[in-house]
C-alpha cells in the first residue's frame, strides 16, 4: 500500500500514525511475497495490536474532546477490528490460507476506514474550525 495524500485527514497526528500502519502492513506484504510470512506474522501481529491500540486511543481522544457526533460507531470499528487482530495474534498456527485473509482484510480494513470513516472525522473536525474561525458557534 502507498501512502498518498488521498489518506490524509488533516490531523498530523493521526495522519503520522496511519502513514506507520501503512509501513508495517507494507513490510509484512513484503515478507509475504517473499515467502517468509511464516516467519513474521507473529511478530507482525504483535506489532499491529500495539500499534493499532496506540492509534485508537489518540484518534478516540480526539473525537471525544471534539464532540465527535460519530464516535460510537467510529470505536465500534475501532473495536472489531482490534478484537480479530487480537485474536489472530494469539493463534499459535497461521496457515497459508489464514495469513492471505489476514493480509487482505488488513489491508482492505485500513484502506477503506481511513478514506470513509476517518475522511468523515477530517471534515467535521475541518467544519467546526471553519466555524469557530468565522465566530460561529460550533
Amino acid at each position: 500500500m502507498d501512502w498518498d495524500d488521498a489518506y490524509a485527514i488533516g490531523q498530523r497526528g493521526v495522519d503520522d500514525d496511519h502513514r506507520h500502519l501503512f509501513e508495517l502492513f507494507n513490510r509484512f506484504s513484503d515478507a509475504v511475497s517473499r515467502g517468509e510470512a511464516a516467519a513474521v506474522v507473529g511478530g507482525f501481529l504483535h506489532d499491529l495490536v500495539d500499534y493499532s491500540e496506540h492509534h485508537f486511543h489518540r484518534e478516540e481522544a480526539l473525537m471525544r474532546a471534539r464532540g465527535y457526533p460519530d464516535y460510537e460507531k467510529h470505536k465500534a470499528m475501532h473495536d472489531t477490528f482490534a478484537t480479530y487482530v487480537r485474536r489472530m495474534a494469539t493463534d499459535a498456527e497461521h496457515r497459508g490460507d489464514e495469513v492471505m485473509f489476514l493480509q487482505n482484510y488488513v489491508e482492505m480494513w485500513l484502506c477503506g476506514h481511513i478514506l470513509v470513516m476517518d475522511k468523515w472525522l477530517g471534515e467535521w473536525l475541518d467544519e467546526r474550525a471553519a466555524e469557530s474561525a468565522a465566530g460561529r458557534p460550533t
